[in-house]
């Protein structure tokens, strides 16, 4: 990886030798003798790259120019940080420290000099030739949704292990298990994730859960994430095992389900036989899928014969291969073609194999760098029979300079890691991997090389959520990046320090990344740039902060620091400091704004800030500021963000301290188009000094026209901005408006083209329609359509709603999937509601009864909850127009008397139903009897049920005997 760091310190030294302070303290010509030292070197570089793969003494030669390299690469980052404090000092070039610095600086660049001296000089013993390096990658236009390309040559497979699932072990009355055996690299998990996404297997199972196990079979870890994955959030604080066990089983009970669990080493045979005794309270049919490459595990695990997958056909292969090389270009040159075939045959019919090869002569259409990747001596080393290194080492040195560090650098994260390329990129940044291009900001760089190397195949699973990208790298791929770090170092090199439950130890070039449980004393690593004490029980950062001069990434995550140290001001070249969630910090040092080089201000979480530091708006390089803490003097007031081109997400707070519109104004959030999600609150307790000044305040604070997301708490002003609307918010996808109590009227939602989720909690009680709008459908706008892309709508507590539309009408909510209502008594759906899959009723206490249509326009209903609806005595008939309903859940409806006897015969695809804590509840229906699709009955905290539903003897027994799994418990 020498070669790509050299490029990456020879742009540092150009633009250094261009700048004012090497002329103000010295050294021009020793540092203008470095940079032509390491341009001669680099010529050769590429050659020596791919000698040294079976060249030992030319593998050393690489890592002593390595060693050389960063050094250099540290005299030169501490030079300038130290010469830019003293020019900027009254004393300047006559500081009186300025001769002790350049007689350290001077001794130094002496012992380096004559390091790269014999490390030319040695170079001549390789014979080494010259080559051109492609320095930069050729960038192609690239949207921003990513998905995986088609899949080629496993439909066959798929369909078999589907046809076994859902036919074969249908019936089964123990767990079946079946093993998808295979090498690595031939498409196992892609398999896996065929058959979990196909339609016949999510209409047979009642649950599907995808748990990623790779070499860490621990059942507490497992049995967490198999809960967290079914409830579909996290866990809440540390619970011991018994009680996980028990929590799981109560989820899987009498559940016909699948599990997967991808990319299992375990050949423990106990540990998976404790996880077994959990999973086994399934209902008939259950069954667990796993992918493995050691054949012991498939004996240990499966009950079925393991499916074992063969490689792909060549015909296969070169599909994939054409895919990935040509995309969608009609004409491709025959010689290509020809060519292409022969690497094909290389790749051995292994699928990653074949799309990486594919991938790194995507933007190539020369013929000699085709038959370069052919007929390259890399085939020719030593391999295991299975091995398809070579295929994924030749597409590691066939990246352009400016990808190969960044890509080598993703081994530190650990095997089958969910990484955020957000925070990759910060990373990258942090350790000097990215090239300046232009004038593009160093992030937008950082963007381009992640996309550049998805496209090559190095990354995979991607996923968008909340705004961030996350994804993986295949555990090969993986191993290729691990295969290219150096094992020397020492502690005066080390520039990257992990507080972590990472059990490997990586080093970045000749830079090692250590992993630890106590502090270690800090002034020993010198040449630290990454310090990650994310989610550690340290309370106190020491004051030797201050003294890494080199330290770009800070990450105190989750930490349970009351204050930092002010020393932590004096770091001139960080520009990342994670604070996130760390509860109890009240406050940032008073000098954070000295923070020159801060580009990323991560606060989100940290609830217990109560003020920002002072004149935040000088940090002009800052581009993620996470919150926004509104001051009442100036230099603490909304004005700070004014210059700060933000990105990604912002949390303002405390907007009762702003007086007038001016002040909001001066925020210029209409300026900021890079921000893609906004929230803002006011505090939701005591007097707003200014409350009659906030429908002001709001209108000022209008948000650029590319906000995806909008988050609005503690609004008290009597209507809300004219801003909501579509020309404005024309590209938001959810908003959150929560305690609004004195907005009589709602913004028209409905004209929102792209808006998916709308939340709405705590309103007024004079709304009585969620549009109250007059649609005139002749005018052509607004649209005819209302709420074109709503698939979530939650509404809480609206004291008189009465509809969801003034006026109805048949293009409405054409695709909303949920809906959830909680505390409006009045509401009725009278809307066509086709798309609806998930209905939530909860926390009505003043109906005894729901109006009979509530239930006869909601033909593709999926899961219904009735909750807390404590006057309720019963149910509607039009329950049995619900055909496509799945789940009915009864909870805490203390005065249902019965279920409806018409009701429940029409739910003919019903397959769970839960009623629990419904004391009044007398009797279930005669039609339960014929209901052939219930497999799970539960009945929890309902007296007068149990006692009648008592296995054998009870008066309502023969109602439920048919059921497979029948729960009833107080």
């Amino acid at each position: 990886m020498a070669e790509a760091f050299i490029q990456v310190l020879l742009d540092n030294l150009t633009s250094f030798l261009k700048g004012e302070l090497t002329l103000l303290f010295g050294f021009q010509d020793e540092f203008q003798r470095l940079s032509s030292m390491f341009s001669t070197i680099q010529a050769v570089l590429e050659d020596a790259q791919e000698k040294q793969l079976n060249n030992k003494p030319l593998e050393n030669w690489l890592q002593k120019l390595n060693a050389a390299t960063y050094e250099v690469d540290d005299i030169l980052d501490e030079y300038k940080t130290k010469a830019t404090r003293f020019s900027q000092s009254e004393y300047g070039r006559y500081h009186p420290k300025v001769i002790p610095f350049r007689h350290k600086v001077g001794k130094r660049m002496d012992q380096v000099m004559k390091k790269l001296k014999a490390i030319a000089e040695e170079r001549k013993n390789f014979h080494l030739h010259e080559k051109i390096v492609e320095r930069q990658a050729v960038r192609r236009e690239t949207g921003s949704v990513l998905t995986e390309p088609q899949v080629y040559g496993r439909d066959k497979e798929k369909d078999e292990i589907v046809k076994i699932l859902i036919n074969n072990v249908s019936d089964a009355q123990h767990l079946s298990v079946l093993p998808i055996l295979g090498m690595g690299g031939l498409g196992k998990t892609t398999l896996a994730q065929m058959v979990f996404n196909d339609q016949r297997v999510t209409e047979h199972f009642h649950s599907k859960i995808w748990i990623c196990v790779s070499e860490d079979f621990d059942e507490k870890r497992l049995i967490k994430a198999i809960v967290e994955s079914i409830e579909g959030r996290p866990l809440l604080g540390e619970m011991d095992l018994a009680p996980l066990q028990k929590k799981l089983q109560e989820l899987l009970n009498g559940k016909r389900y699948l599990l997967v669990l991808d990319d299992v080493w375990n050949e423990d045979q106990q540990k998976w036989a404790n996880l077994r005794a959990v999973l086994k309270v399934g209902a008939s049919g259950a069954s667990v899928l796993t992918t493995t490459r050691l054949e012991k595990v498939g004996s240990i695990m499966g009950t079925l014969q393991p499916y074992e997958l063969s490689n792909l056909s060549q015909e296969d292969c070169w599909l994939l291969f054409m895919q990935r090389a040509f995309g969608h270009q009609e004409e491709i040159n025959p010689n290509l073609v020809a060519i292409g075939k022969e690497i094909v045959k290389k790749s051995g019919g292994v699928p990653l194999a074949a799309k990486t090869l594919g991938g790194i002569l995507c933007f190539k259409r020369e013929e000699r760098a085709w038959e370069h990747v052919r007929d390259s001596p890399i085939w020719n080393l030593p391999q295991d029979e299975s091995s398809i290194l070579p295929a994924l080492r030749l597409s590691y040195h066939q990246l352009p300079l400016d990808l190969k560090q960044c890509f080598a650098y993703c081994a530190v994260f650990p095997k089958d890691a969910k990484m955020e390329k957000e925070k990759l990129i910060s990373l990258w940044m942090a350790h000097g991997f990215l090239l300046s291009k232009g004038n593009m900001e160093l992030e937008d760089v950082g963007d381009e090389v992640w996309k550049e190397l998805y496209l090559r195949s190095f990354f995979q699973e991607i996923e968008v959520k909340d705004g961030k990208t996350y994804f993986k790298m295949h555990d090969l791929i993986h191993d290729l990046a691990t295969s290219l770090f150096s094992a020397n170092t020492s502690s005066s090199n080390i520039r990257e320090i992990n507080k972590h439950s990472y059990t490997h130890m990586m080093s970045i070039g000749f830079a090692e990344v250590v992993f630890f449980y106590t502090l270690p004393p800090l002034e020993k690593f010198i040449s630290l740039r990454v310090l990650n004490l994310g989610d550690s029980t340290f309370n106190k950062l020491p004051s030797s902060i201050g003294d890494l001069v080199h330290l770009r990434y800070l990450n105190l995550y989750g930490s349970g620091m009351r204050s930092l140290p002010k020393q932590l001001c004096k770091l001139q070249n960080l520009q990342t400091l994670d604070l996130q969630y760390c509860t109890k910090l009240c406050c940032l040092p008073k000098e954070t704004s000295k923070l020159g080089s801060l580009r990323n201000l991560l606060l989100d979480g940290s609830q217990s800030l109560t003020c920002m530091p002072p004149r935040i708006g000088s940090l002009t390089c800052l581009k993620t500021l996470g919150q926004f803490v509104v001051g009442r003097k100036k230099g603490y007031q909304l004005g700070e963000l004014g210059n700060l081109n933000l990105y990604g997400s912002i949390k303002i707070s405390h907007l009762e301290r702003v007086k007038n519109d001016r002040d909001a104004k001066e925020a210029n959030l209409s300026a900021k188009g890079n921000l893609h999600s906004l929230s803002m609150s006011w505090n939701n307790f005591g007097p707003h000094i200014y409350e009659s000044e906030e429908v002001k305040v709001l209108e000022a604070l209008k948000p650029h026209s590319n906000l995806t997301s909008l988050k609005i708490y503690g609004f008290r002003g009597i209507h809300l901005p004219e801003w909501m609307n579509h020309s404005v918010l024309k590209n938001i996808v959810s908003i959150l408006i929560s305690n609004f109590r004195n907005c009589s009227c709602l913004p028209p939602f409905g004209d929102l083209p792209c808006l998916e989720s709308l939340e709405l909690h705590w309103g007024s009680a004079d709304v009585e329609y969620v549009e109250e709008v007059d649609i005139d459908v002749h005018s052509g706008f607004p649209t005819r359509i209302r709420f074109p892309s709503l698939r979530k709508l939650d509404i809480w507590d609206f004291g008189s709603l009465k509809g969801l539309l003034k006026k109805e009408g048949e293009e409405q909510f054409p695709v909303l999937e949920e809906l959830i209502i909680h505390e409006c008594p009045f509401l009725t759906l009278s809307s066509n509601l086709r798309a609806l899959t998930s209905l939530r009723i909860c926390y009505n206490k003043v109906a005894t009864s729901f109006p009979e249509e509530m239930f006869k326009n909601l033909a593709n209903l999926k899961y219904l909850t009735i909750s807390r609806c404590n006057n309720l005595k019963e149910l509607p008939t039009s329950l049995a127009s619900l055909n496509a309903l799945k789940s009915l859940k009864i909870q805490l409806c203390c005065a249902l008397e019965s279920l409806p006897e018409e009701g429940l015969e029409g739910l003919s695809s019903l397959t769970e139903l839960f009623v629990e804590h419904c004391n009044m509840l007398k009797c279930l229906p005669e039609g339960l009897q014929h209901l052939t699709t219930l497999t799970s009955l539960k009945i929890r905290g309902c007296p007068q049920l149990i006692k009648r539903c008592e296995k054998g003897i009870g008066e309502d027994w023969h109602k439920i005997s048919h059921i497979p799994n029948v729960n009833i418990y107080n």
